[in-house]
């Protein structure tokens, strides 16, 4: 369950929200590759990016963007974390 709310939701959020305004997500990337790269590998820090941005950047909103980069890497750690001991060169317990 953690899994489709971690990896799948937030890429889903990104395409409905790509689809339904274009030329936002462009005015604010510029080159499509920003967007991409976002929806591959820091969904919701783009989405709360993308949602913060059309009213300011505040402070408010730095922290909460910080949060999403930090829910973004939270979803790689424990993916590393989880596959530790298949990695042969992991000297750890």
């Amino acid at each position: 369950m953690m899994a489709i709310f971690g990896a799948i939701l937030p890429r889903f959020v990104l395409l409905a929200a790509w689809s339904n305004d274009q030329s936002y997500w462009a005015s604010l990337f510029g080159l499509p590759v920003w967007f991409l790269g976002g929806f591959l590998f820091f969904p919701w820090t783009t989405i709360i990016y993308g949602f913060a941005q059309a009213n300011g950047m505040s402070l408010l909103n730095w922290i909460f963007v910080g949060a999403a980069l930090m829910i973004d890497l939270g979803t790689w750690g424990i993916g590393a974390f989880a596959t530790r001991k298949q990695v042969s060169s992991y000297s750890g317990t």
